[in-house]
């Protein structure tokens, strides 16, 4: 499975623990989406970042991903939920590592 699949999977299912898992240890997620929500944009930095992150969106009901689908080798698109505010986004792994890990992923409004 390629690691944007594997991404959307780990979205989908709210496995935080799943999602830091396809970083390297020094992964970057960077999430512009929620400008548009009155929030602030995300820069997440580590796998351990990135889980405990997505852990506390996912525990409190913050943050979800709607109606999937994987467009090509490196992107999906989806509705990202934030709290409530729904935004169309594009994930684009942008950077993988030798062994198959993301190194640099981006996820923007569509």
């Amino acid at each position: 499975m390629r690691p944007i699949e594997k991404y959307v999977e780990a979205m989908e299912n709210k496995d935080f623990t799943a999602l830091g898992e396809l970083f390297t240890k020094n992964g970057h997620l960077c999430d512009y989406c929620p400008n548009g929500t009155a929030q602030h944009e995300y820069h997440l930095y580590g796998k351990e970042a990135i889980a405990m992150f997505f852990r506390n969106k996912f525990s409190f009901r913050q943050y979800s991903i709607l109606e999937a689908a994987v467009a090509n080798d490196t992107q999906a698109e989806f509705i990202a939920s934030f709290g409530g505010f729904h935004v169309m986004a594009i994930a684009t792994v942008q950077k993988v590592s030798e062994d198959g890990l993301i190194e640099r992923m981006t996820v923007r409004p569509k």
